[in-house]
């Protein structure tokens, strides 16, 4: 699963921009005859606590969104299907979504005005609160009471996940820059997956299936690790990027809003399409795929149903690698195109074949992992990528915050519309559903920007000389 999508929080760090000489003195340096001081620079130190928080960060929210699988496995085992009906399995599943929804909105408008470090503290702890909140849920008998309290306190995980977003966005050397954002936002998140699915079962073979026991376990790696991250932002400081451009000290009536829209609306509009496109498809596959696969195994058995799950998370890590060496060579968008294509492909062929496919696990489980994989490889490596080099830095959060929280309601409303079609129609019809909407994608893709060849620190300048001409200077600048 991804990130959502998805990419995490990191500031956005220059390792290719190392000014010296004239130019340093040029952007650092506003007036000759003022006092000379020394230009704002995070230490190397800083520097690397930022990357691998951020690393550590994506894991996390990554596991995050796949602890729906085993959740959807555990309480079905303890309530029954009449204790666990299908619209509480889907509120549930939809709880940190709309959470996200709400998270990536706000972060995405604090990290811009205020401060990088203070929104990624700020959803570094709201994870970590409600997870071991999350983790105390079968303390008590389960019952709808309980459910309800879970439903809320993942959505305020689901807030902090969703915040996690918009701060980052990293800039690195030209050639590197697809492929190291990949690695640190999709990718990550998709490892997650597999291995929490390892540890999943080996605490249900450790536990002899006590279901409480191996969600206590789950549960309480996640909310280590997001205390362990929010302890390494403590250290972490503003980029050189961000500080000297940024909106904190400007003054923000609604025609400056106006005027950023009308500059970037264009894009916002077709990342946020492409985004809720992808999603609507690949929440909903990855979510529901433990009852799929339960569904095919025999007697349901719950070890033998993770081992394929454990299998079915790992084939996309493959295609997110792939994705990440496509996007320098043919570039980001045709990157997009054909992992779309792929989800066409594979999405129709299990629709088509799924009565006899069914009979066969490993088979199904491979083609169904293929289709999950280009996923990955296309749309699922790219589009957060896309979105973060289409926006300037002073207003990136913004901009990626707006249209991921497009891409979380596609999820959203995919997971509530996939259930209700697999229970009238069959499971098949998922599948030509999602093969049907990734042609949508693909023509969306088409008229995506081409980010790969931005030049983001150009951008900056001429967000600036745009504000400028129309009376709005950029004061955060030092």
């Amino acid at each position: 699963m991804t990130e959502a999508n998805g990419a995490i929080a990191v500031a956005e760090i220059s390792l290719s921009h190392n000014p010296t000489g004239p130019e340093m003195e040029k952007n650092c340096v506003a007036d000759e005859s003022a006092p000379a001081h020394k230009p704002y620079r995070p230490t190397k130190f800083q520097s690397n606590i930022t990357i691998l928080s951020c690393y550590i960060a994506n894991f996390s929210d990554g596991y995050q969104n796949s602890l729906a699988n085993p959740t959807n496995v555990i309480f079905n085992k303890l309530l029954g299907k009449s204790g666990y009906p299908a619209e509480m399995q889907t509120r549930i599943s939809n709880s940190l979504l709309i959470g996200a929804i709400l998270g990536i909105v706000a972060m995405g408008y604090v990290s811009d005005m205020s401060s990088r470090r203070v929104s990624l503290l700020l959803t570094s702890a709201l994870v970590t609160i409600s997870t071991l909140m999350a983790t105390l849920a079968l303390q008590v008998h389960p019952s709808r009471n309980m459910l309800w309290y879970f439903v809320i306190v993942r959505g305020i995980c689901g807030f902090g996940v969703g915040g996690e977003c918009p701060p980052v966005r990293q800039q690195f050397k030209h050639r590197y820059r697809g492929p190291i954002f990949v690695s640190f936002t999709t990718l990550m998140a998709t490892l997650a997956a597999p291995v929490q699915m390892i540890i999943y079962l080996i605490c249900l073979k450790a536990s002899n299936n006590n279901f409480p026991v191996t969600f206590h376990a789950l549960y309480s790696i996640g909310t280590i690790i997001p205390l362990f991250i929010m302890i390494l932002r403590f250290f972490m400081t503003d980029s050189t990027l961000f500080h000297n451009s940024n909106f904190k000290h400007q003054h923000r009536p609604l025609r400056f809003y106006w005027l950023l829209v009308r500059r970037y609306w264009r894009v916002m509009f077709t990342t946020s399409l492409a985004f809720f496109l992808y999603d609507f498809i690949n929440f909903p596959n990855s979510i529901m795929s433990s009852t799929i696969i339960s569904s095919l195994v025999k007697d349901g058995d719950v070890q033998e149903t993770a081992i394929w799950q454990v299998i079915l998370t790992a084939l996309p890590v493959p295609g997110v690698v792939i994705g990440a060496w496509l996007s320098n060579i043919i570039g980001r968008r045709n990157t997009g195109i054909v992992g779309f294509a792929g989800y066409v492909v594979f999405g129709f062929i299990i629709g088509g074949t799924y009565s006899k496919l069914s009979q066969h696990i490993a088979a199904f489980v491979v083609m169904y992992g293929l289709l999950q994989a280009s996923g990955h490889l296309g749309p699922g490596a790219t589009i957060g990528l896309i979105s973060s080099e289409a926006f300037p830095t002073a207003m990136r959060g913004m901009g990626y915050s707006v249209a991921t929280a497009f891409g979380r309601t596609g999820a959203a409303v995919g997971t509530e519309c996939f259930m209700p079609l697999e229970q009238a129609a069959g499971k098949s019809a998922t599948f030509y559903l999602a093969g049907a909407v990734a042609v949508l994608g693909m023509i969306v893709y088409w008229v995506l920007p081409e980010s790969g060849e931005k030049n983001l620190e150009e951008e900056d300048r001429k967000l600036e000389l745009y504000l400028e001409e129309n009376g709005f200077g950029m004061r955060g600048k030092s």
